[in-house]
């Protein structure tokens, strides 16, 4: 079944790289992954203010 899902190509700085490396790595995400739980956490916070 081919992936119907956009894809977002973004520049960040190194140092937030490993940051969320180190995050995805602790609980067990990839780095896309762990992209999409902080901006869905994120914009579900946002959309209850």
């Amino acid at each position: 079944m081919p992936n119907k899902a956009d894809r977002l190509n973004i520049r960040i700085d190194e140092k937030l790289k490993k940051r969320l490396e180190k995050q995805a790595n602790k609980e067990q995400r990839s780095v896309s992954n762990m992209i999409l739980k902080v901006m869905r956490d994120y914009l579900d916070d946002k959309e209850k203010k």
